[in-house]
């Protein structure tokens, strides 16, 4: 599943999960600043006021970033037991935000990756107990889906500016295949070989086969066994 079909599934399964009027799913950087929403309601106001006051946000994925849990809420017990008094009035007032809901997704070193925000509005109820623990059940699958979309994505940045005679040469470089053999198979020139795994190492950007197999290998790539 590539990024946007998995944000797109992700916020919909979140939806059906547990209802609110708003809900928001965000890719989350290396800084650790949330980028990439997408939400179940349009809302263009919400963007541009959450910049204003996004320092202040306690839902901050930076202000989890070294903790365990990985879903939050205004819900009792889920914490956190303090909001900044201007980010709840020129934020959550001005959008009638009453209650919110945060689910983090992290990667398999623990850093986060995504995350989910639910926010339900005046007149709508608190998020329950039981809604809470079902965002706690789901968030692992979630995590595992979105961790497994970015590592896909790894995968085709690295491939994505080769030519399709590259890629046959590296599918069959990085099963095990010395140059001699990839020119008999493909029928080509040895010196063409040496050519093509030159070109593939400058587009990828790794200094030698060893680095560029070690990349494919963390982002999923499957090997073929030679023959």
């Amino acid at each position: 599943m590539d990024i946007p079909a998995a944000k797109n599934y992700i916020l919909d399964t979140a939806r059906l999960l547990v209802p609110a009027a708003r809900v928001l799913f965000y890719e989350v950087n290396d800084r650790l600043q949330p980028y990439g929403h997408i939400s179940s309601a349009t809302n263009e106001h919400w963007g541009g006021l959450y910049r204003k006051f996004v320092a202040l946000d306690p839902y901050h994925p930076r202000c989890f970033a070294k903790m365990n849990r990985n879903v939050f809420g205004t819900a009792p017990g889920y914490g956190p037991d303090l909001e900044n008094a201007d980010y709840v009035e020129g934020f959550r007032k001005v959008l009638g935000i009453r209650y919110k809901a945060e689910m983090f997704l992290r990667d398999a070193e623990g850093g986060i990756r995504a995350g989910l925000r639910y926010a339900r509005l005046e007149g709508e109820r608190e998020f329950t107990t039981e809604e809470m623990a079902r965002l706690s059940r789901m968030q692992p699958l979630f995590a595992n889906l979105w961790c497994t979309a970015l590592v896909h994505n790894k995968e085709e940045q690295i491939l994505s500016g080769l030519t399709e005679r590259e890629r046959e040469v590296l599918d069959l470089l990085l099963s095990g295949y010395p140059n001699q053999d990839i020119s008999r198979l493909l029928s080509i020139a040895l010196p063409t070989v040496k050519n093509h795994v030159k070109a593939i190492l400058a587009k990828t950007g790794y200094a030698n086969r060893a680095e560029l197999l070690a990349a494919l290998y963390r982002a999923g790539h499957v090997l073929r066994a030679p023959h």
